[in-house]
């Protein structure tokens, strides 16, 4: 282990906390803007916290096969809980630190053990003490936690939660101008949202949550008892001494690297190039609006003594699946079965209602631990069954899916740390023998130089459900692959971000008849000139085999996308901030020319100190020759709303957000976005407008 340097409070005295930021607008002066912010010299504000987090949401979430628009509300709303209610820095748990995912492993292992040798940190600029740590990691950690040494509400039993703490209640009301399922779907072109939940000390939350999307019937129809989806939770931590975490009502769940069981948020690749292990709390309560990726029942963790710890979890709910009927033509099926899971949560229409809550799902799980000073070791053990048999439709990359009702799969997970090394991994057999193993590397041989490296091998025969490991696509079968990547700051003020990825499915795919191979490269470059201006490049190439679309050729093709990105950010003022970006998209496929995507912005964002009302606007220009070189962009949304688009075709868009603080306890939320689609690329694109109006009332007390 790099050697502890001794305790200071000196020098470090360029962290501050990040103020909020509020405001955005696009014009033709883009490149002068830009340009003008990377050479002036006016004395500017660090990076936001919330610039922050929207860029923590678009490294983790574009481009990421398996992400789901319910893992980004997950962790938006965790993000936005610990900003909200900051964690004590003196007593926060690994499990915390890495459940912000901006820390990797070896950073976290660091971070707990200077604290355990030094003690309590007496100020937040000690922190610049902790080997691994950086002044731009520091920065991120303080928009989330804090150094306290006064009395603190732990000293409280967590009972006393039940009627102490926070409490905040969210209404929110949004309508497209444009319905595609008007005429077709059961309700109203209305998306409706509800959500009460009361929080304690971050140790206690309970809640509950009622969504209904457009087009779903509200008091009517398939839905009498009123919206379209309802979910409650309890969660506990440090509860005693033995229970230390409790989950009743609904939850997520996460065993080892995923090769089992990940259902809560799961970073792939992307720009922060160290965060590649699986890690965190196993069990968390549920309070997203998603209506898949979770689990109804009851979840603990215990605490057995010094070094043990077992976690045990049962579910019961029901699934939406495409049910298929027996043939009454052929005597020898008679049993009603299941062909897939569906996962959108959408009840609109007659087929997608009758596939609502068709099928039953119970889930058990066991996982023992031990622990020691500088590592610990899993077995885990994951067992499902359904009400009904799966029996997928007949193709051939199916061969080797999971088929009938019930499915058994057990693991082992370990990691262990040695000085600036730390390793990682799972290893996993399924209930039909087949193997998959994820072994993962950190290696920090300076403070300011990271090294990571992951391997996976997936066998093609490996049969999971919630299986979520880090890998090139979803699921945890079909792959054998090699990361490696680092992140470099040994220049003041400039970090840098690099990854390379190889890989190879031995196996057919969807949309790729033969075995195939691939890989890809990412390379960022931020820049923090003086504390005051931010600006980064990011360049990325991937190549993927698939089938050709050509009539008579045969055999696979590769497509190579590249994406170029030049982003900045910048304040004018303590209450005006402006966003600049322009990136540019290429795909080109071995049987066809190069397409083109580009997208630019102008982003303004206004909070007057003081002043009530305050508000983000942006305006952006797209251009893509086809859907394949389609572009992305996080967007500043109401509060924990999510929203990330992809955009193809010709067009603009823009959106305004507003937020009216009415008083300390109740506030008002508003946004409006329009798209004009002048060219459209697909047979569903829509020229003309597209309006988008949300409304949102929020309650705190």
């Amino acid at each position: 282990m790099i050697p502890a340097t001794p305790r200071t409070t000196s020098a470090l005295s360029s962290i501050t906390r990040p103020e909020l930021m509020g405001f955005s607008l696009f014009n033709w002066g883009l490149f002068l803007l830009f340009f003008l912010g990377l050479t002036s010299n006016s004395h500017l504000f660090a990076q936001s916290d919330e610039q922050s987090t929207g860029e923590l949401l678009e490294n983790f979430f574009r481009d990421n096969e398996s992400a789901t628009e319910s893992d980004a509300q997950l962790y938006l709303e965790l993000l936005e809980q610990y900003k909200n209610k900051r964690f004590d820095l003196n007593k926060v748990s690994k499990e915390t630190l890495m459940d912000l995912r901006f820390l990797n492993e070896l950073q976290v292992d660091e971070f707990i053990q200077y604290r355990t040798q030094f003690g309590p940190f007496l100020n937040e600029f000690e922190l610049q003490a902790v080997p691994e740590l950086d002044v731009s990691d520091i920065r991120r950690l303080l928009n989330f936690g804090e150094v306290r040494n006064g009395l603190d509400a732990r000293n409280r039993s967590i009972w006393q939660g039940l009627y102490r703490g926070d409490n905040e209640l969210l209404m929110r009301w949004g309508r497209p101008d444009l319905f595609t399922y008007a005429g077709r779907a059961e309700g109203e072109a209305n998306a409706l949202a509800f959500r009460f939940r009361h929080s304690f000390d971050n140790r206690l939350r309970f809640g509950f949550t009622a969504e209904s999307d457009p087009g779903e019937a509200v008091f009517r129809g398939s839905n009498k008892s009123g919206f379209d989806f309802y979910s409650a939770h309890l969660f506990g931590q440090n509860v005693n001494r033995w229970v230390k975490t409790l989950a009743v009502g609904d939850y997520s769940a996460r065993f080892g690297q995923g090769l089992l069981l990940q259902t809560g948020f799961a970073p792939g690749k992307s720009a922060e190039t160290t965060t590649i292990a699986r890690g965190g709390r196993k069990l968390n309560g549920y309070n997203a609006f998603g209506e898949t990726y979770f689990f109804r029942g009851v979840a603990t963790t215990l605490t057995l003594g010094k070094h043990l710890e077992l976690t045990a979890l049962f579910s019961s709910r029901l699934r939406d699946g495409n049910i298929q009927y027996p043939d009454t033509s052929n005597q020898n099926t008679n049993e009603i079965a299941f062909s897939s899971l569906q996962t959108s949560g959408l009840h609109r229409t007659p087929s997608e209602i009758e596939d609502e809550k068709s099928l039953r799902e119970n889930v058990g799980g066991v996982s023992a631990t031990y622990n020691w000073k500088t590592g610990q070791v899993s077995l885990n053990s994951l067992y499902i069954v359904y009400d009904k048999p799966w029996m997928s439709n007949l193709a051939p990359y199916r061969k080797y899916a999971f088929q009938g009702k019930s499915l058994w799969a057990g693991s082992v997970d370990y990691n262990w740390r040695y000085r600036n090394w730390l390793i990682f991994g799972e290893l996993a057999q399924s209930q039909n023998g087949a193997l998959a193993a994820v072994n993962g590397l950190l290696f920090s041989p300076d403070r300011h130089v990271t090294f990571s490296l992951l391997h996976r091998n997936l066998s093609e025969k490996y049969q999971t459900i919630y299986g979520n490991p880090f890998a090139e696509v979803s699921g945890a079968s079909n792959e054998h692959g090699l990361y490696l990547g680092a992140d470099i700051r040994w220049i003041r003020r400039v970090q840098i971000n690099l990854y390379t990825d190889v890989w190879q499915h031995p196996w057919l795919r969807f949309g790729v008849s033969a075995p195939s191979h691939g890989h890809e490269q990412l390379a960022r470059i931020l820049w923090t000139k003086n504390k005051t201006f931010s600006a980064y490049f990011l360049y990325f190439s991937e190549t993927k085999q698939s089938d050709s679309n050509l009539e008579g050729y045969t055999g696979l093709i590769e497509n190579r996308r590249e994406r170029f990105r030049l982003h900045a950010g910048y304040k004018l003022s303590s209450a005006l901030e402006m966003r600049s970006r322009v990136e540019w998209t290429t795909i080109t496929p071995t049987d066809n020319p190069k397409k083109k995507g580009f997208i630019a912005y102008q982003e303004v964002l206004c909070k007057p100190p003081g002043f009530p009302v305050s508000g983000s606007f942006r305006y952006a220009v797209y251009d893509t020759d086809n859907y394949d070189a389609r572009v992305y962009s996080y967007e500043n949304d109401l509060f924990s709303a999510v929203s990330i688009p992809a955009f193809s075709g010709r067009g603009t868009r823009w959106y305004l957000n507003l937020t009216w603080r009415v008083n300390k306890w109740f506030r008002l939320e508003g946004r409006y976005e329009q798209t004009l689609q002048t060219r459209a690329v697909t047979s569903s694109n829509i020229v003309g407008d597209r309006n988008f109006i949300k409304l949102q009332a929020r309650f705190n007390w």
